[in-house]
């Protein structure tokens, strides 16, 4: 006969299962090391931005420096207007330049995820009916153009913020000239703006925060899978 601490005994195990399979849970009780396999198969699967956020927040909690930046740019990447992923970068300590939409504050978020491509397609529906339209043609196009007032900004922030090329260093590394001698070592988890051109003899020409031009090896940019 089954008794009822052999069930408890039973679903506590199945709990303890569950719990251990879970990337969140192991981070949640301090073993963010040991979710990182987890929490990289989660991103890699769904390529949203806040998973690639949430595996660089636990790379950042277990003490990799490098491989947290690497992950965070890789969500500032996906989702260029959204400001968490920039602001975990500098807490890392990384120096990121501020982005358009955070410059503009809140004049750019009504331009900005789905209010924006909603408000932007009210808007253009607004001007093209009022080019059919005999009568009221001026009210939609005062809404039309009204609108889109409100979500340019934002719009075009998102735009600008796409083009930054963001590039986190993943392993300390140094930064060389163009016949490749060193000049100046580059630390892990460092933020650096990548120019946009394909990677010279495997190595990508980037600028440092202060302006300075030269190149690091793509492999030390490239984060190992946990």
């Amino acid at each position: 006969m089954i008794r009822l601490r052999h069930v408890a005994v039973v679903l506590a195990l199945a709990a303890a299962l569950a719990a251990a399979d879970d990337p969140y849970a192991l981070w949640a009780h301090g073993r963010a090391a040991e979710a990182l396999s987890g929490l990289h198969r989660a991103a890699v699967a769904s390529q949203g931005w806040d998973a690639w956020l949430d595996l660089g927040l636990a790379a950042a909690a277990a003490g990799d420096r490098g491989r947290a930046a690497v992950w965070l740019v890789e969500s500032a990447r996906r989702a260029p207007a959204r400001r968490e992923p920039r602001a975990a970068l500098r807490a890392l300590g990384a120096t990121v330049p501020l982005s358009w939409s955070e410059r503009l504050g809140a004049l750019a978020l009504p331009g900005q995820g789905w209010w924006g491509l909603t408000a932007t397609a009210l808007a253009g529906g607004a001007l093209g009916v009022a080019v059919l339209l005999r009568r009221r043609r001026g009210t939609l196009a005062l809404i039309g153009a009204g609108l889109l007032l409100v979500v340019l900004p934002g719009q075009i922030a998102a735009w600008r913020d796409a083009g930054d090329n963001l590039l986190a260093i993943a392993a300390d590394t140094q930064l060389l000239d163009a016949a490749g001698a060193p000049q100046r070592a580059l630390a892990a988890g460092s933020v650096l703006q990548r120019i946009a051109r394909p990677p010279w003899a495997g190595r990508w020409l980037v600028a440092l925060p202060d302006g300075r031009l030269g190149y690091v090896p793509v492999a030390d940019t490239e984060a190992a899978a946990p």
